[in-house]
């Protein structure tokens, strides 16, 4: 079994005292508009939108709502940027979208690689309780990141990737040419630069077929060094791998999803990096450690996984020890989802934060 290791930031707190300097990463190809609806119970809002529906149509009220940033790489390099990482974010949407995102994140990031010559990605995200536990229900209109290819890169992206030290591609899920981008991107990466490559497919139930043939082909080819996954997609991955529908029943304990895990990890040679509510684990090679998340009132759920990649990818650029790595992470995510605005923290209250953990330790 993998090592489940304790709690201790004392190591971790002095190298993020005085960090030293990084490459920049790069992140693509996504921003998407997220809209937030915060409602109660899921079974009164269905049944709300239901009474409506009867009558002809209204108005539902009670919510609280809200817009912010989204999609994948906006919500990574925003939490990498308050960190004091400087990413270079590559993404398109229209006119409308870079303005949007122009005010919505913070002034410091680097939009001279955003394009503004495709059409605006949009997400409304539903938070309710459902059977106990907060969920968010994605409604989407995946907009330009359906057609992302490697030909929007421009000359500049391109020395942005060969200057990089990760090169993190997002969301891809939402791509119908998910293949083709993976590839070409990593290929060039690997021709071009040292950087390590980095993977999040997103949800793949909603494009099972493109991102089937991705895992089958591009897993195994040696172009992945990092693919980074929570629980749903753990085993829609392992499901792919080995054909065997039974990845994907939920469990209620980790030893199935440590087992998804280490089946990818083994079947494609590629490190995987696991976050669910919790625990983290990375599994690569014959390692396996488990890192148990910090207990924070849960305020947010759209997001979270983003913010873990960002504490992932900078962890990764610091070659932080595996258990550093994994409770950095875990300990941006916490931030974040206990947030009353859905926002990132800086390094300073990341340290706070783990200053807090260590105290119960002296």
């Amino acid at each position: 079994m993998p090592e489940v290791i304790e709690l201790d930031p004392s190591r971790l707190i002095t190298t993020l005292q005085s960090p030293p300097s990084v490459p920049p990463p790069v992140i693509l190809p996504d921003f998407f508009l997220d809209h937030f609806v915060i409602a109660g119970s899921f079974d009164e809002f269905v049944a709300s939108l239901e009474s409506l529906a009867r009558q002809g149509g209204g108005n539902l009220l009670g919510t609280s709502q809200f817009i912010s940033r989204g999609g994948n790489s906006v919500n990574t390099a925003s939490a990498l940027i308050s960190l004091g990482i400087h990413p270079t974010l590559i993404a398109k949407t229209d006119s409308q979208g870079f303005s949007l995102l122009k005010s919505l994140v913070h002034p410091g990031l680097d939009l001279s690689h955003v394009k503004s010559n495709g059409r605006l990605s949009a997400t409304v995200s539903i938070e309710v309780e459902y059977e106990g536990h907060r969920v968010n229900l994605m409604v989407s209109d995946s907009g330009s990141v359906a057609d992302f290819s490697f030909a929007d890169l421009d000359s500049t992206d391109l020395q942005a990737i060969s200057a990089s030290g990760l090169v993190a591609l997002l969301c891809l899920n939402h791509n119908k040419n998910a293949v083709e981008l993976t590839q070409s991107l990593f290929e060039y990466t690997r021709k071009h630069s040292s950087a390590q490559t980095f993977l999040d497919l997103g949800d793949p139930s909603g494009n099972p077929a493109v991102i089937s043939q991705l895992v089958k082909t591009v897993l195994h080819g040696d172009l992945v060094d990092i693919i980074s996954m929570n629980e749903n997609e753990a085993g829609w991955v392992a499901s792919m791998l080995t054909g065997d529908k039974k990845w994907q029943v939920p469990s209620d304990g980790h030893e199935q999803l440590i087992a998804a895990a280490q089946l990818i990890s083994r079947e494609t040679g590629v490190r995987v990096d696991l976050h669910t509510a919790l625990f983290s684990a990375t599994l690569y090679n014959d390692v396996s450690v488990i890192v148990p998340s910090f207990s924070v009132p849960v305020n947010f759920l759209c997001g979270a996984g983003d913010s873990w990649n960002a504490g992932d990818i900078y962890a990764t650029l610091l070659s932080l020890t595996d258990n550093d790595r994994l409770m950095l992470a875990n300990a941006i995510a916490a931030l974040y989802i206990s947030s009353t605005d859905a926002s990132h923290p800086s390094l300073s209250t990341v340290i706070h934060f783990l200053q807090e953990q260590s105290e119960p330790l002296k």
